[in-house]
């Protein structure tokens, strides 16, 4: 199995609306599959991963379509604090 498709399974496995699943698979189909396996055992060891993956998506959509620039700010300084947490406060 590619790792594109152990996320893809992991996506379709989550809460999500059937639109937030189209649209979540959609940006990791155009991705290396290379570049893809830690997003995909991340999504398998934590599915909850998958929503805030999500969350985060939609807020850059909602920033970048209303040009404010301060809100995408604050959302690249929200996204930089989960990822330390994931690195240095993983299980």
């Amino acid at each position: 199995m590619t790792n594109y498709e152990r996320i893809k399974n992991s996506i379709q496995a989550s809460a999500l609306s059937v639109e937030d699943k189209l649209a979540t698979t959609e940006i990791f189909a155009v991705i290396s599959n290379d570049y893809l396996a830690e997003i995909a055992d991340l999504f398998e060891q934590k599915p909850e991963w998958v929503e805030i993956y999500n969350d985060n998506r939609k807020k850059k959509l909602d920033a970048t379509q209303s040009g404010d620039e301060s809100e995408w700010m604050k959302i690249l300084e929200e996204e930089k604090k989960m990822l330390n947490k994931l690195v240095f406060d993983s299980d």
